[in-house]
């Protein structure tokens, strides 16, 4: 197995999706998270959920709540499952999110062997011109730049940390599925059930 672990980051509101959590939401015969996890499991050493343990206990998968306070979004999930000893075997740490259910089955191959290509400090997918910061991954290293930006970044996203650390993009070739598709709005969700019926 390489030198990878994966976190599914699961905290979020899941406001546009006007329900509870839209991880738990069923997507043909899984719901979103079961589909991550199975496209995920095989890829990594171990795999784990940043979310509530409640909601996830029995996703089949340790969950790691935020470790940080007065803090939200996926800024404070990446640090968590950084300093958790459940995820601390590999040298590098896979993102991916629970609403992402056509995420490639060689997406950590292709990062891994970029990253230590580059020696990069992050590898984010790029799909169309557009950075998929959610799909990334991301050294050990950059555990103490991630708690800075942390603590002077109430907004909690990646982009400071794109921008001020080595970080390589890998374009992703286009596909007739966009393989890093987000499930937002229930109007996402139709469009996902077309695309599992093709």
């Amino acid at each position: 197995m390489i030198n990878v672990n994966a976190m599914i980051l699961a905290g979020g509101r899941s406001s546009r999706m006007g329900g509870p959590n839209k991880a738990l939401i069923p997507l043909g015969d899984k719901t979103l998270i079961e589909h991550v996890i199975h496209r995920l499991q095989s890829q990594v050493d171990h795999l784990a959920i940043n979310g509530d343990l409640q909601t996830f206990a029995t996703a089949g998968c340790p969950v790691i709540e935020d470790k940080v306070t007065n803090f939200a979004g996926p800024l404070a999930g990446l640090y968590s499952g950084l300093l958790d000893p459940r995820l601390s075997s590999a040298d590098y740490l896979l993102l991916a999110p629970c609403d992402g259910p056509f995420i490639p089955t060689n997406l950590v191959a292709e990062l891994y062997k970029l990253m230590v290509g580059q020696d990069a400090d992050i590898v984010c997918v790029c799909y169309e011109d557009v950075a998929q910061a959610t799909f990334s991954l991301w050294h050990k290293r950059t555990a103490m730049a991630v708690k800075n930006a942390l603590l002077s970044d109430h907004n909690g996203g990646f982009k400071p940390l794109l921008g001020a650390l080595k970080t390589v993009y890998y374009d992703w070739p286009d596909s007739s599925v966009n393989p890093f598709f987000n499930i937002n709005t229930p109007q996402d969700l139709i469009v996902a059930e077309k695309i599992l019926c093709l």
